[in-house]
């Protein structure tokens, strides 16, 4: 009976092993911050199934179907102990980057960097998508008496730089895991971190999400096209301006119609 349920777990472990090796590719490509937790958990699955083979020897010796002198039996015994406590440390170092990937988010507080108020007609809380040529001047102008969230394809570093901020969060859309880094698949969380943003305050809010043709790129038009109209839907209730830039020579007309269709445009400064 032992021998049996050795076999069984023996079998659990190296399916658990295979599974993770074959959704590996998927779940980094959804989750590539998570690359490191998800390496160490497969490990841990294969040493455990080394260490459960070799206890398997042990068993059959204990079934007298393997018999063993006891100098051997202790080898092996301690063989086996010390491949499932290689497999625990692998484990618990897995779960230790998974706890310290989860906590050390970036925070994002509504900080308004330069006070006054716009010389032009203020904007209505809306998603706008802003077809100017440059459109940094248009968020440096609605970052004035505004809380601001900057997401874009690049640095945060050449981001501050280029807006002359300081404490305004920035979130950088990229596969490089980095504190202050979104993968650009992960089309729900990035969703859920706009909104929280605006949820935090009810004063005037302005979020500036740029690389919309990256997001499509690597998710497909449609999702991109459902995550901004839900984004729309929350800038009224939460007081915030979304500016969206729009390289309209990357769409097909089909895809441009629909923008149009449901989102306004911006064709000048403010």
């Amino acid at each position: 009976m032992a021998v049996v349920i050795g076999v069984l777990v023996e079998v659990a472990f190296i399916g658990l092993f295979l599974i993770t090796v074959g959704r590996r590719k998927k779940f980094i490509s959804h989750y590539p911050e998570l690359k490191r937790f998800y390496d160490y958990v497969m490990v841990s699955f294969l040493v455990a199934a080394v260490g459960k083979f070799v206890f398997l020897f042990l068993d059959l010796n204990s079934n007298n179907l393997l018999p063993m002198s006891s100098g051997r039996v202790i080898r092996i015994n301690s063989t086996g102990n010390l491949l499932v406590l290689l497999a625990a440390i692998i484990f618990i170092a897995g779960w230790w980057n998974l706890l310290t990937v989860l906590t050390e988010r970036y925070e994002l507080v509504p900080v308004v960097e330069f006070t006054g108020e716009e010389n032009h007609e203020p904007l209505k809380p809306n998603l706008y998508l802003c077809n100017l040529p440059n459109c940094y001047p248009v968020i440096a102008k609605l970052l004035r008496g505004r809380a601001g969230l900057i997401v874009s394809r690049h640095p945060p570093e050449a981001i501050r730089e280029r807006l002359n901020i300081k404490r305004t969060p920035v979130l950088w859309l990229t596969t490089v895991r980095d504190r202050n880094a979104v993968s650009p698949t992960r089309l729900e969380f990035l969703l859920q971190t706009m909104v929280n943003f605006m949820r935090k305050t009810k004063d005037p809010k302005v979020i500036f999400l740029d690389g919309v043709e990256y997001l499509i790129l690597e998710n497909g038009f449609v999702p991109v096209f459902k995550f901004l109209t839900t984004l729309k839907d929350h800038t009224t209730f939460y007081n915030t301006i979304v500016i969206v830039p729009l390289d309209v020579e990357s769409l097909d007309e089909k895809s441009r119609h629909l923008l149009y269709g449901e989102f306004k445009r911006l064709k000048h400064e403010c």
